[in-house]
């Protein structure tokens, strides 16, 4: 029996469409093998960059079916080819480049940052004169170029060229695109790694100074160090750290490297006024000084002591301290020439260095008698306010019970004028009352008195009691607050009242510092941990106060803060509270975007002193 026409039609369908998902398939793996050989490139040489341009340049030509493909890197106005692959070469790899215009295809990719293509450029002298001109000499009709994207800003591009006048498909356009993107992170990658081999070498140096400054104050020692490898880094000839001595106007010379003894022994001998050299030029304007070829500069004794000692070139950087000057830095070379700009920052780091440590010497007892001061101020201020804050507590604590007599009518009926007059000094009292026992709580903090009473606690009851005390606080400003809190959670053991107190003054600082939206209190376990949340769309903070917000008396901003109020000290004992149950406590946020502050704590603390 023939088989039927529908079903013949639909054999030959299913034929063609195997046959397409075959050809894909094969599309497909070609890609693959493509980004593996890429790949394999970058791993051989992370750090060099010409093979893996070469394979890209190489796998675009090839899996776009055309004979030419050309990768340019941006210098200033030109694109410079750094690799080529296929017959079309117009110059060498590293300095034949074409300009950056509209008259060319690459050119106006890279300006444009988009993509382009044109059948056949050869007959697009008018749009593209420059580009058809090139296209005439070397015969290729179709071009595409896509331009090498880093952070929206064009560094290059990736050209394609055929002899015959045919558009590139658009696979083959997004194909391009992603060997583009290959390209991109290529060039990136080599270029973070020569500048983390130069800041890592840089940073060596800054390190083995650093620690030279703070293992002694023996100057000697430390500005040696600093100038001999400062000499090292800079690879000039010598080097020198000259001393100012401010009341008399003058320098002197200090330490030295690569000089001979008898020209560091003149040098030592000479009268250096401030006012006739570069060091007092450098002083003066407070940055670095050149001096491409010390032979045009005015005649003075340190200037003709160096020419005599065959020095041709310097470059001088002050050292200065909270803007007063301490010396100078000085880099002596004996060929004419100007420094390289990464050796300049370089010396200013290392002169920085110096200036601590010329400091160090001149603080050092200074501190340190300073700081037998401070200990016994801070032992006096502890007790002061512990002893003032009960003081105050005491009447104060007097007068809202007082207060709350004469509220009542217990001393006979007060008008509704005098009532509320009498709610607004307790709210005030209640206020400073709140005030005192934190300034109480630092103290104890502060003498180590402050303990935990450990007992059974529920901490989904905890978050439901802080919820309904601060209900009215967020209604009041017209927000939500609402829980989260896991159903089944465990029986606490830790300080209920210190908890329950940090609960409070996360949610009411969350309230406080929100004008619309919500406030939301979460708690669950994980691994043995209580881990609550409390999480606002206030503000937000901003990611360099989220270590800081935790310090003592400090406010996120204090214009800010006064407007809402606060003392900058709730957050503090938070988290000695949380800290003193075996926990953390930490801030997420994102300015504009509201903030969550986390904790976790051990479902069981420890009493102190015992090891779990």
């Amino acid at each position: 029996m023939p088989a039927h026409p529908q079903t013949i039609r639909a054999a030959h369908d299913l034929i063609g469409r195997v046959q397409e998902l075959e050809r894909e398939l094969t599309v497909a793996h070609r890609r693959e093998a493509a980004v593996a050989e890429i790949l394999r490139v970058i791993n051989r040489s992370p750090s060099d960059i010409q093979p893996v341009l070469d394979a890209v340049a190489r796998n675009a030509a090839r899996l776009c079916d055309t004979e030419d493909a050309s990768i340019f890197r941006r210098d200033s106005d030109q694109l410079v080819i750094v690799a080529h692959h296929g017959p079309m070469r117009q110059g060498p790899i590293g300095e034949f480049s074409i300009p950056i215009i509209k008259g060319t295809v690459n050119g106006r990719a890279v300006l444009e940052a988009r993509t382009l293509q044109i059948a056949d450029l050869q007959s697009e002298g008018k749009e593209y004169p420059e580009g058809s001109e090139i296209a005439r000499k070397w015969g290729h009709r179709a071009i595409l170029a896509v331009p090498l994207l880093r952070e929206g800003v064009a560094i290059g591009s990736i050209g394609l060229r055929r002899t015959n006048p045919q558009l590139f498909t658009d696979a083959q356009v997004a194909l391009l695109e992603t060997f583009a993107d290959q390209a991109v992170i290529v060039i990136e990658n080599a270029r973070l790694f020569e500048e983390v081999q130069a800041r890592n070498r840089d940073l060596t140096a800054l390190g083995e100074v650093g620690r030279a400054v703070s293992s002694t104050l023996d100057l000697k020692v430390v500005l040696k160090t600093i100038v001999d490898r400062a000499v090292e880094l800079s690879g000039t000839d010598a080097g020198s750290i000259f001393y100012y001595r401010q009341e008399a106007g003058r320098f002197e010379l200090g330490e030295t490297s690569g000089l001979e003894d008898e020209v560091v022994t003149r040098f030592r001998k000479l009268d250096i006024a401030a006012g006739q050299t570069g060091l007092g030029e450098a002083i003066a304007s407070a940055k670095p000084l050149q001096v491409a070829d010390i032979v045009r500069r005015s005649s003075n004794p340190l200037r003709d002591a160096a020419i005599e000692a065959g020095v041709r070139a310097a470059l001088i950087v002050p050292l200065l301290s909270a803007g007063a000057p301490l010396g100078a830095l000085v880099l002596q070379r004996r060929q004419p020439g100007e420094f390289p700009p990464a050796v300049v920052s370089l010396m200013q780091a290392f002169a920085d260095q110096s200036a601590i440590a010329l400091e160090n010497a001149r603080l050092f007892n200074e501190i340190a008698q300073k700081s037998r001061d401070l200990e016994i101020a801070s032992q006096h201020k502890s007790q002061f306010v512990a002893n003032m804050s009960h003081e105050l507590r005491t009447p104060l604590a007097a007068m809202l019970g007082y207060a709350e007599l004469l509220r009542d009518g217990m001393f006979g009926e007060l008008p509704d004028k005098s009532i509320s007059i009498i709610e607004c000094v307790q709210a005030n009292g209640k206020h400073l009352l709140d005030l005192i026992n934190t300034v109480i709580d630092i103290s104890k903090i502060e003498s180590g008195q402050f303990k935990l009473n450990l007992g059974e606690y529920s901490l989904g009851s905890m978050v439901e009691t802080v919820r309904m005390a601060t209900e009215s606080l967020a209604s009041a400003k017209k927000i939500s607050i609402r829980t989260d809190a896991v159903k089944g959670l465990p029986y606490g053991l830790g300080d209920e009242p210190r908890l329950t107190q940090v609960l409070l003054n996360l949610v009411g600082n969350a309230i406080k510092f929100t004008d619309a939206g919500e406030v939301c209190i979460s708690a669950a376990t994980k691994n043995g941990s209580f881990v609550v949340s409390v999480s606002d769309t206030g503000p937000g903070i901003a990611h360099a106060e989220h270590d800081r917000i935790f310090d003592k008396f400090h406010q996120v901003d204090s214009t800010s803060t006064r407007t809402k109020g606060g003392t900058g000290l709730g957050l503090a004992i938070a988290k000695e509270i949380i800290e003193m149950h075996g926990g953390r406590i930490w801030v997420e946020s994102i300015v504009g975007r509201g903030s969550t502050f986390r904790m976790e704590f051990p479902v069981r603390a420890q009493p102190a002193g015992e090891v779990g």
